[in-house]
């Protein structure tokens, strides 16, 4: 039986690509595949939400009774080795450290297990916490990028792993209570 390791992801990995199983909580990704005319021209698509989420359950149940489907897979690091940290917290969570101890955690696997040259990361220009959190991080401006979603230019900002000591290297610096006081 196909099953993924304890606090993994992903039940398989290659150098670049991760796979895992579909689950009835991927309608939006389904949907993001299956609805692209790019992706289903030659197996008959697109497909209507009604189909896609039809596909969705056959995979699922292709999987819970033949241990095989077309599995989603994932690039483990963006091609140009950079990936984008982010982070959204619903307002009650708020101002208790929880972005910085996330972002913190993200750093160390991206540097330390992945392997990433580095981390970008933006926010919108208003979102003085997030540019406090970002920059607390030791992430470096780098340039302002047309954030299309919002119609807008976003700053942007780049952590290169040479740069930084990964964020549990830096354990009784100090900096802990820093980041708690930018969140």
């Amino acid at each position: 039986m196909i099953s993924k390791p304890a606090g993994e992801r992903y039940f398989l990995k290659s150098k670049r690509l991760g796979f895992r199983c579909w689950t009835r909580e991927d309608l939006p990704l389904a949907r993001e595949l299956w609805g692209d005319i790019e992706v289903t021209r030659y197996f008959g698509g697109p497909f209507s939400g009604e189909e896609i989420a039809r596909r969705l359950e056959t995979e699922i149940l292709r999987m819970e009774s033949f241990q095989f489907q077309y599995w989603p897979i994932h690039l483990l690091a963006l091609e140009d080795g950079i990936p984008e940290l982010g982070f959204h917290l619903r307002p009650k969570y708020w101002g208790r450290g929880l972005a910085p101890e996330a972002a913190r955690a993200v750093i160390d696997l991206a540097f330390g297990t992945i392997g990433a040259k580095g981390l970008s990361a933006g926010h919108h220009p208003q979102n003085l916490a997030s540019k406090k959190v970002i920059e607390k991080l030791g992430f470096r401006y780098t340039h302002d990028e047309y954030f299309e979603t919002l119609g807008m230019d976003i700053p942007y900002y780049l952590l290169a792993k040479t740069e930084n000591a990964l964020p549990s290297e830096r354990a009784g610096t100090g900096l802990e209570s820093e980041l708690q006081d930018a969140d």
